[in-house]
């Protein structure tokens, strides 16, 4: 049995390193990753962009905002304590509906790799 080193950070911490990508319109900070798992931080400034991953299951956390998930051809509002499983290969996007940043985390099975495992619809 192999063991780790316990990993621990705090994700209010984490948000002003979060930089929105302006060309995916979601700033992304690592909160911690393991071997099969990663969690990060993630601000929505106005929308994300239509994605997928071929390899990746996703959950997202919906710390603070409202918004509209768009999950393949289903449409649903988002706010404050909402949990929401995309299963990989479904498309997925994001569009914040408030002024002030939405603020989700969202833990990523395998390790999140958007250089190799994002692939954009639109």
């Amino acid at each position: 049995m192999m063991v780790f080193p316990m990993k621990k950070s705090n994700i209010f911490s984490k948000i002003d390193q979060a930089k929105i990508d302006e060309k995916v319109g979601i700033g992304i900070s690592e909160i911690v990753k393991g071997e099969n798992v990663s969690f990060h931080i993630a601000v929505v400034k106005d929308k994300v962009r239509e994605h997928y991953h071929k390899e990746r299951d996703e959950i997202y956390y919906i710390v603070k905002g409202k918004g509209i998930l768009k999950v393949d051809d289903e449409k649903s509002a988002v706010t404050d304590g909402d949990v929401i499983l995309i299963p990989k290969g479904s498309k997925h996007s994001l569009r914040n509906l408030e002024d002030e940043p939405l603020i989700l985390v969202f833990i990523s099975a395998p390790p999140f790799a958007p250089e190799r495992d994002r692939f954009f619809t639109e």
